[in-house]
């Protein structure tokens, strides 16, 4: 609904203003400047002859409403070209479904009763211990892996430590690593999934493994 408010006349010239949220800047700005040459014109017709504006002052006032009007629409295509960039993006990101991507991090998405761990060893470890902790913060799980220095993946079966099946869903996990002196050995941790979907995120690109999201930038691996 329009909201009108009447506002002095300014020079004999009435003067309205209109709210209406169905309008858009550009639209708005093309009224005001009507009003604003009809002002122009009405403040010309009774200025004082003995004592008249500035014309200089005229002339600065359109340049002024000139440029406000360009930068309306400058800002205009540019969301249009924002726009078409994010569509586009999408449009790449769609190739990623169905492929399953590799990133760093401590979730991961247990889909189907299975979900798959990755680390990198800095050196060879005396001990490895895969935590699988649930929503609550409790400890499930509780896996040894591979010592040796390099890549290394396992395959979680969804069981907690006695043996009963976990609802599927989101979990986190915690890769520790100690040499024969129990000092901690440097990794990376991450997990793998494939993608399900894809959508963008604060013009970002974001990757869906079930309930897990993993932006575009930090993933690591694709296979096919």
């Amino acid at each position: 609904m329009a909201v009108e408010s009447t506002r002095a006349p300014v020079n004999g010239v009435p003067f309205k203003d209109t709210n209406n949220s169905g309008s858009s800047a550009g639209a708005t700005l093309a009224e005001t400047f009507d009003t604003f040459l009809t002002l122009l014109t009405t403040q010309l017709q009774y200025q004082d002859p003995l004592n008249p504006m500035d014309t200089n002052e005229f002339t600065s006032q359109l340049v002024e409403f000139t440029g406000v009007e360009q930068a309306i629409s400058t800002n205009q295509k540019l969301d249009q070209l924002i726009a078409l960039q994010d569509s586009m993006q999408l449009n790449d990101a769609l190739d990623y479904i169905g492929k399953t991507v590799g990133a760093d991090g401590i979730i991961l998405m247990l889909q189907d009763g299975e979900s798959t761990i990755t680390y990198d060893l800095g050196a060879n470890a005396d001990k490895v211990s895969i935590l699988v902790i649930d929503e609550l913060g409790e400890t499930v799980r509780t896996i040894e892996g591979d010592t040796e220095i390099g890549h290394h993946e396992i395959t979680w079966d969804g069981l907690d430590d006695d043996g009963e099946p976990l609802d599927d869903g989101l979990y986190g996990f915690l890769v520790t690593a100690v040499d024969k002196d129990k000092k901690p050995v440097p990794l990376i941790q991450g997990t793998t999934g494939q993608v399900s979907g894809v959508k963008l995120v604060d013009g970002e690109v974001v990757l869906e493994i079930g309930e897990l999201e993993i932006a575009l930038s930090d993933v690591l691996t694709i296979e096919q």
